[in-house]
């Protein structure tokens, strides 16, 4: 089978002494112990959820998916299994994908595969554009079968690798935090505080088979290199490297939270918006704070306005700061993607790029299942349910239920334009949907960006704000359109 094919180690030699086998139980008793504190720390599942387990073929994720197998009664919960063929390294790929279908097979498990289309290996973004390609496709699988989480095989050397890769690079505490071991409500990492040895000795103790992925041999690749040439070094000089490392992303994360939530709360309460959807603080709501607060207001007011945090830099932070804090009563400050922002008098301004003329995007959608739109890096998927599921169970600013008989198909997806009207569920009159905006005090360049649902000619949903009054669920609703929108970016 070659470089990739299933590894076996003699450290447990399950026929011969007694003492091995004690150490195997001991083993699997220990693992399952962690995974169940991690798992209760972080709530990250709860009893009759179902999870789809993200399942690659290697090591780290053919152990997560036999511990979730084996604890599954205990923990009450339903799996689906889900594999990703990235169709990047031919025999390789196909071999994983063989592996997973049959550790499927043998638990018992509902099997989920599909094969990228549009990779490319020259594209510099390759890893990302993987990376963005696999989040979707677990995304669609997760509405496909109704489940609540999806199960990622990030273990406490993956956290390791990240921490040290983000502080070459320059990063603060936010990037120290490293991978969060639950992101929202979905995305959970039940090895996180689990050595890669610990994963490897219970492949190695349960008899697992698993596949090598020969590209983690690439030196020239950053991550890889940390792992195979750093991380032995800083090991040497001190032998609970993991530990430390993986203490520290904690620490950094605890702390960070907690910033975080003090600067929301001046945020909340300092700053006003202008119907130019300009967001603006009084100077001496920054005057006298510790940099580390200061510095988190300024960043949550930038994501406030621009929608992302995307090529703000530190140095654009530590320049609003400087702003702030100078001695000339106006100033003004350029950031990335049209930013603008100004000191006049003592007032912060901060104010969104201009709507972009030519900025458009319009997908059609000719039945349920999901779409990726490209334009604004999100996925947006379409099921029919039956009446008898109370839609107000799994409602949230981005889920929509409409009655699905008022609906027909082919719907499409676009941005907004000048004009577009709707009946904002609760109203009885038509609204121009920049008045909407307005009203909520929208920035435009959200707007600009945000996606709205169309049967034919009339609006379904605004998507993340309200659905129109006409297709709103009654009691005579036999069948329900279930429609959710969703970031295509994971970590």
């Amino acid at each position: 089978m070659g470089r990739y094919s299933c590894e076996k180690s003699l450290i447990f030699d399950l026929a011969s002494k007694p003492l091995y086998l004690m150490a195997v139980m001991d083993l699997v008793k220990i693992i399952f112990r962690n995974v169940k504190k991690t798992l209760s720390r972080y709530r990250m599942i709860t009893p009759g959820d179902h999870v789809v387990v993200a399942v690659s073929g290697g090591g780290d994720s053919v152990c997560l998916l036999d511990i979730l197998h084996q604890l599954s009664n205990e923990l009450g919960v339903r799996l689906f299994v889900a594999h990703y063929d990235h169709g990047l390294r031919g025999d390789e790929d196909e071999f994983e994908t063989q592996l997973v279908k049959g550790l499927s097979e043998t638990m018992g498990l509902p099997f989920f595969t599909e094969k990228a289309k549009h990779l490319n290996k020259n594209v510099s973004s390759l890893e990302e554009k993987a990376r963005e390609s696999r989040y979707l496709f677990l995304e669609r699988i997760r509405n496909r079968t109704h489940a609540h989480k999806i199960a990622m095989g990030h273990h406490l050397n993956d956290q390791v690798e990240t921490v040290l890769m983000r502080l070459l690079r320059g990063s603060g505490p936010s990037g120290l935090a490293g991978i969060p071991p639950k992101r929202g409500k979905v995305i959970i990492r039940p090895l996180i505080n689990t050595k890669q040895e610990m994963i490897m000795a219970y492949l190695q103790a349960r008899d697992l088979p698993y596949a090598i992925d020969s590209s983690n041999k690439d030196t020239t690749l950053l991550r890889n290199k940390i792992r195979l040439e750093l991380i032995p070094d800083l090991l040497a000089y001190q032998p609970r490297l993991m530990e430390r490392v993986g203490r520290l992303s904690i620490i950094s994360r605890e702390d960070n939270d907690y910033l975080d939530h003090l600067a929301a709360q001046v945020v909340d309460h300092e700053t006003e918006q202008d119907p130019e959807n300009r967001i603006i603080i009084p100077i001496s709501a920054l005057t006298g704070l510790p940099g580390a607060i200061k510095n988190r207001i300024i960043r949550q007011l930038i994501l406030k306005t621009r929608g992302s945090l995307r090529r703000i830099a530190y140095g654009h932070i530590l320049s609003v700061s400087e702003i702030a804090e100078g001695n000339r009563p106006q100033a003004t400050l350029n950031l990335p993607d049209g930013i603008i922002v100004k000191r006049s008098y003592e007032s912060l301004i901060f104010s969104p790029a201009l709507e972009k003329e030519g900025v458009s995007f319009d997908y059609p959608i000719h039945g349920p299942g999901s779409v990726h739109l490209e334009s604004t890096n999100q996925i947006i998927t379409i099921e029919e349910i039956e009446r008898e599921i109370d839609p107000r169970s799994d409602i949230s600013g981005l889920t929509a239920f409409m009655d699905a008989d008022k609906i027909h198909y082919p719907l499409r997806i676009r941005n907004f334009r000048p004009g577009d009207r709707f009946i904002p569920l609760g109203m009885k009159g038509q609204k121009k949907i920049k008045d909407f905006f307005i009203d909520r005090k929208v920035p435009t360049s959200i707007r600009v960006t945000t996606p709205i649902l169309f049967g034919r000619d009339d609006v379904l949903w605004v998507c993340g704000f309200r659905i129109d009054e006409r297709v709103k669920i009654t009691e005579g609703t036999k069948r329900v359109l279930k429609v959710t929108i969703g970031s295509s970016k994971r970590e």
